[in-house]
Parts: structure tokens; sequence; C-alpha cells
């Protein structure tokens, strides 16, 4: 849709901090922005608003993290206390599978039980765009979106993005903890006519070993998890990955404020009823990838949380080809 002059001066308003030059600049603006995701662009980028935030954008690049508030992280735990962790985040999940499983996948109000029979649409419409999204980052490293022999989605929820994962590779693997969520799914599934879906549960971590695969995409699901069952979760995606395989993960690397500590959870754990974000060090994200022998071909801030202070990184990640 075509960018009204007042779109315009508030783009001035909330982005820059201030009224335009004139109303040439604002018809300059209003008739070269095709719409407003290309007038954000334009704000965004212009030297102004760089050098006013210069700051604000480079504090992530520079440690800025790593000098700020924040506790003990904990990461790992004996396979007794990760069972406790693992019943523990599979009797919250599948409560919410039960009572708000739409909401529970993305939290936005519209998606809420008593909405979500008019909302479904853009709901579903935000799989596509996720799946669309995760094509044109595999384009960019050279990948294709299609053509893979297996992929597996780790919290595949109610199949809004395993829907179109089933475009990207032969056999698709969908995994969640929660047996009402995969009930929808397989119900989202069906309907659509999709046909090269497996779901299945997440049940004991002793008996966890993912199948081989050549593509893995796991987001807005880690973080739902204490760190000790991340990291756990993290090596076992890593070890699946086939020579040439790539994996496309999304977790949280710093909450400011954040503690873990493993002794201090397990005593309070069983009041806990609803979705908990956590986060797993970036440190112990590199080392976990190096040690499984895998590659990193990106590692950048992505948008699944929303304040400045809490910190979500994508990984774009490669076990590489074997050596002849």
């Amino acid at each position: 849709m075509p960018v009204t002059p007042e779109e315009v001066r508030a783009a001035y308003r909330l982005i820059l901090g201030r009224e335009p030059e004139n109303e040439a600049v604002v018809a300059a603006h209003a008739a070269g922005a095709r719409d407003l995701a290309a007038l954000r662009a334009t704000f965004l980028n212009a030297p102004e608003f760089c050098h006013a935030n210069a700051r604000e954008i480079l504090r992530f690049m520079t440690g800025w993290a790593a000098t700020r508030r924040h506790g003990p992280v904990e990461t790992e735990c004996s396979a007794e206390d990760l069972a406790r962790l693992f019943a523990h985040v599979r009797r919250v999940w599948s409560r919410l599978g039960e009572v708000e499983p739409h909401f529970s996948v993305v939290s936005h109000a519209a998606y809420k039980p008593e909405h979500i029979a008019a909302t479904m649409p853009a709901f579903l419409a935000t799989g596509r765009a996720e799946a669309e999204m995760l094509a044109a980052e595999l384009a960019g490293h050279g990948l294709p979106a299609a053509g893979w022999a297996h992929c597996i989605e780790l919290g595949c929820g109610v199949g809004r993005v395993t829907r179109h994962l089933a475009g990207f590779a032969d056999r698709v693997t969908g995994l969640d903890v929660s047996a009402p969520h995969l009930d929808l799914a397989r119900a989202h599934l069906a309907a659509e006519g999709v046909r090269n879906v497996t779901l299945a549960r997440i049940e004991d971590p002793a008996d966890l070993a993912l199948p081989e695969c050549d593509l893995l995409y796991s987001r807005i699901v880690l973080q739902h998890n204490p760190p000790p069952v991340m990291l756990f979760l993290l090596r076992r995606m890593l070890a699946a990955l086939r020579p040439g395989g790539v994996a496309v993960v999304q977790l949280p690397v710093f909450l400011e404020g954040y503690r873990f500590v493993l002794a201090e959870y397990l005593a309070g754990m069983d009041a806990i009823d609803d979705q908990e974000l956590h986060a797993l060090p970036q440190a112990v994200v590199f080392a976990a990838i190096a040690a499984a022998g895998c590659e990193v071909l990106a590692c950048y801030r992505d948008n699944s949380l929303a304040r400045i202070t809490q910190v979500s990184n994508r990984f774009v990640l490669r076990r590489p080809h074997r050596a002849p």
C-alpha cells in the first residue's frame, strides 16, 4: 500500500526523534517508499539514526552483555536430575497444550482460545513466514530450500511450521514433549494433505537419540527449557546431523539478571506451571558446537525476544563432509 505523508511524519518522530525538515522531504519519502516496511528500513539505515544510536547498536558487539548484571548459570547435571527437569517441562507444556495451545506457541493475545477461531489464518501465516525466512537464509549460504532427504523440527508444536517444512525434504520428523500439541499438529497436517511428516513425542531423555538428518530446525523452543535441558538437546541435535547436514537453531544466550542454580530451581520447580524463559551462555553453545565437530556458518541476533537486555541468537551450523 502507498505510504502516506502522515506515516512519513510518524517515522521522523518515532525513529529519528524529530520533525521533518519540510514538506518536500515528506513528499519525497512518501513517493519513494513502496510500503511501510521499506519506509522503516530507510529510516533505520539512515546515517542520522545509526550515529545517534551507535552505542545502543554496538554494545552487544563489544561484550556489553558480559559486563551487565547476571548470576551463575549451571548447565550440567546428573542423569537423574535431567530426568526430573524433563518431566517438569513435559508436565507444563502438556497442560499448556490442553488450555491454550496456539497462544503457547506464539504468545500474542490474538491467539488465545477465545480468539483463535477467528485468527487461525493469521496464526498459520506465521508458520509460512518462518519457512520463507528459512528458505531465504539457506539460499544466502548457497544451500537449497528443497531436496533434503530428512528434516527434523525440534519443538514442532501444533505444526504451523512443520506443514511448510514438508516441502523442504522427502521426509520430515516433528518432535515435541506435549501430546496435546502433537494431536493438533496431526489434525492440521491431515487437513492440509501432508503425508511425508512423522510426529513423535519426546519421552525419557535417557532414550533420546534423534534420527540422522540433513536439515534441522528449531525456533522459540529451547528457550523454554532449563539450561541443562537446553544443552542436552543441543548436543543431541548436533549429533544427529549427517556430514554436510545443516542446523538452524535459535536460543537466548543472555538475559539481564538471569541466574540458574540447579538446587534452587529443583526446590521450587513443582510450583511452576507456565512458560519459562531461560538462557544458555554463548560460550557454552560454541563449546558444544566445537565438541560435536560442527562449524558455524552464521551467528546473529534475531528478533525472538523483544527486550534490549535479552539477547536471542540464531545459529546456522553445518557438519563438514568427511575428508575423502
